[in-house]
């Protein structure tokens, strides 16, 4: 039964005969297997996370493009055919392209509400540009470390190294490394504000060890972020070499055997 109480007013009870129970720990998965087949309900390409929809579709010439307008309409009949609803206000869209000026006749539309376009976009924590120069999501990614560093500075006078490492890797560390796989790609000249924010921070907490940031990072046993970079690289391809990744990777790379040596060479 649910009812709805606003101050001192309170309105009749009602019956709800289909409902999932919020905070329950089956709840993600209950969630999953009732969204699960809008996969198949429109031509888009899915990618599902828990609650979470982005629909992709892509080709060279904007004309086709339009096409996008049609398979909404599939993703809305699918909706109202599962009692769910869409929140237009919150859904936007983006093109990812190369040209300078997108068409202004280019319009996405759905349930006759126009659908706004952005030139960056938020997904799960990760900030898209319509360019994928990745500049926007580094310049978020820059605010809590630049935070972390103040924090740092006032805390050497107060407690010992052991501490400052366990600062460093809640407050900034967990910045720099997260969906690290895809943005740390971007340009020298983008990731170098990260880079000089970690070297800050490595120089404050070891204030007394003079020389290249390179020993500092070894004095401390952090990976500096172009080797955290590379450590992340090797450690998926160890886990797609090994076949631990999930079964949508399994045919993400061309494997190119060389003949007089033994190594892969593995090409995305």
């Amino acid at each position: 039964m649910q009812c709805t109480k606003i101050g001192a007013f309170k309105s009749s009870y009602k019956k709800i005969s289909c409902q999932d129970h919020q905070g329950s720990v089956i709840l993600p998965l209950l969630c999953f297997i009732y969204i699960n087949d809008i996969i198949e309900a429109s031509f888009f390409h899915t990618a599902l996370f828990a609650d979470d929809i982005n629909l992709h579709m892509s080709n060279s010439c904007f004309n086709v493009l339009t096409s996008v307008n049609l398979e909404l309409c599939k993703i809305d009949h699918w909706l109202r055919a599962n009692k769910l609803s869409l929140n237009y206000s919150k859904t936007n869209f983006m093109l990812l392209t190369s040209q300078k000026h997108n068409p202004a006749s280019f319009k996405v539309i759905i349930n006759n509400d126009n659908i706004s376009p952005e030139d960056n976009l938020k997904y799960l924590g990760v900030l898209l540009d319509n360019k994928l120069s990745w500049k926007p999501h580094v310049q978020k990614v820059k605010t809590s470390p630049s935070r972390a560093c103040g924090i740092l500075s006032k805390l050497i006078h107060y407690t010992t190294l052991p501490v400052l490492k366990v600062v460093y890797n809640s407050l900034i560390h967990p910045y720099l490394n997260y969906s690290i796989l895809n943005w740390a790609r971007a340009s020298n000249a983008t990731i170098q504000p990260l880079i000089k924010l970690q070297n800050k921070a490595i120089k404050i907490i070891n204030p007394t060890n003079i020389g290249p940031p390179e020993e500092h990072f070894q004095h401390l046993n952090i990976l500096c972020f172009p080797k955290l970079y590379s450590f992340s690289v090797g450690k998926f391809m160890y886990s797609y070499h090994n076949q631990l990744l999930p079964n949508h990777f399994d045919e993400y790379f061309i494997l190119l055997f060389h003949l007089s040596r033994n190594n892969i060479l593995c090409i995305l």
